[in-house]
């Protein structure tokens, strides 16, 4: 009983650490209300490796077990954080070619838990990577949920919900992620076709997650695409007063423009391929001349205008006086476990889709052995209450530090473009012409194809 309670208390601890850690390592949103009530099984994209599950982990709203590879249940930090989430292993022929059985039991596991009324998430795809569109999808969760449903006699409610993840520069630490929840589909609708051929029915039901799926997710031929789709918004919403020029907007908001455009540019390729090479040529020496200025995020403005300049430079350096001293002692106290987290992964060289997962891992183990070692030293050199100070405030300062430095490398860049562009007015004339060329020439693309209007976008609850 007792080893029971504990053992509740350790995962309860764990998983409320993994909660806070994703939510610092990057600025996370939520499009949607989150998982479902009742049995349901979470389908999802999967760029970001061991990221992702964390990720719908933080925003579902409810615990949400993960499936993941068999050998990540032994690793010495990933292992306990999978059990305290109540993972499931899968085993796979080049991983563990002599447990192939073991997957029978999986199976038999998911369903039980989705009889019980619990919520598990599937990655379709089979596989983490970092290309720009999804892999083709295996019929594993279609089958799963055919098979929960079969075994209750279709009284099960079971339902299936798409989840789209999508991040912005997704190795670094407070880049953005959002999760959007799409409109779950019914298991039971599929009782016909399963009833008449299994096999037929896990295929449909497969293709139905995929298009679920495309509807909350970016899709994109190549990098490049997004990258200038990334830009043509920005572009867009700052001519047609969407965002200022230098405001760095929440990609909840900005994730229903950049569909549209994805999805007007993957038709202009196909119906007219010349003039969307006309159109990426364009762009591209957009991009070339911010990118001269400096310009990271946003955008540069037509004309700076002095009072505005001044009244924003006391405002942000305000605000950095007033949090330097608390974020000066966060950077200085937790330089040690970032720096060493940093180096071991760089050391690593992990494929570019684990980079954020070695980071979080490595960092769930190095801050609170850190924390433990700093405050325990100081109370042995300064007295136990001052060592519970350090523990309590260190957190506090480290958040002050986090945030210090996010308003710090954005007014850096600030300046940066400002000066740079006072030095050329000629370029920011030339880039106001580009901009009214391009927003033109992005309208006239939309005016013939309904539904592909970026103003018609909306972001849905977040």
């Amino acid at each position: 009983m007792i080893l029971s309670w504990r053992l509740d208390v350790l995962s309860w601890l764990i998983t409320k650490l993994i909660g806070q850690a994703v939510a610092v390592f990057y600025d996370v949103e939520r499009i949607g209300a989150g998982v479902v009530d009742g049995p349901v099984l979470v389908t999802a994209n999967h760029p970001n490796a061991l990221v992702d599950p964390l990720v719908i982990f933080n925003t579902g709203g409810r615990k949400v077990r993960p499936l993941a590879k068999a050998p990540l249940f032994g690793h010495f930090i990933v292992g306990p954080a999978l059990k305290a989430l109540g993972g499931l292993p899968v085993y796979r022929k080049e991983e563990s070619p002599g447990q192939m059985h073991m997957n029978a039991r999986t199976f038999d596991a998911v369903i039980d838990a989705l009889r019980s009324g619990e919520a598990v998430q599937i990655y379709p795809e089979g596989k983490s990577h970092s290309e720009p569109s999804m892999a083709p999808l295996r019929t594993g969760a279609a089958r799963m949920a055919l098979l929960a449903e079969a075994r209750s006699d279709w009284s099960l409610g079971l339902r299936l919900q798409p989840v789209g993840l999508t991040y912005e520069r997704k190795p670094f630490f407070r880049s953005r992620a959002v999760a959007v929840y799409g409109e779950p589909i019914i298991v039971a609708d599929y009782r016909d076709r399963y009833e008449d051929d299994g096999r037929n029915a896990a295929r449909t039901l497969t293709g139905d997650i995929r298009r679920a799926l495309l509807e909350v997710t970016l899709q994109f031929e190549t990098s490049e695409d997004r990258d200038l789709v990334g830009l043509a918004e920005r572009i867009w919403t700052r001519e047609k007063g969407e965002a200022q020029p230098r405001e760095r907007q929440h990609l909840s908001k900005r994730l229903p423009r950049l569909r549209t455009f994805a999805r007007a540019y993957a038709r202009l390729r196909s119906e007219d391929p010349d003039r969307a090479d006309r159109l990426r040529s364009v762009v591209r020496r957009y991009q070339r001349t911010v990118t001269a200025l400096g310009v990271r995020e946003g955008d540069v403005p037509s004309r700076y205008r002095p009072s505005r300049v001044v009244l924003y430079a006391l405002g942000q350096l305000a605000m950095l006086l007033f949090v330097f001293p608390a974020a000066i002692v966060g950077i200085l106290f937790w330089a040690m476990p970032y720096q060493v987290t940093r180096y071991v992964t760089m050391r690593i060289r992990p494929k570019h889709n684990e980079i954020a997962t070695y980071k979080l891992t490595l960092g769930l183990l190095t801050f609170p052995i850190w924390l433990v070692f700093a405050s325990s030293l100081i109370s042995l050199l300064m007295g136990l209450d001052i060592g519970l100070l350090v523990a309590r405030g260190a957190p506090i300062v480290g958040l002050a530090a986090i945030v210090w430095r996010a308003r710090e490398e954005e007014i850096r860049e600030d300046a940066r473009v400002f000066f740079r562009a006072r030095r050329g007015q000629k370029t920011l004339d030339r880039l106001h012409v580009l901009r009214k060329d391009l927003v033109r020439e992005f309208e006239e693309v939309a005016e013939g194809w309904s539904g592909l209007d970026p103003a018609e976008t909306t972001t849905v609850g977040s």
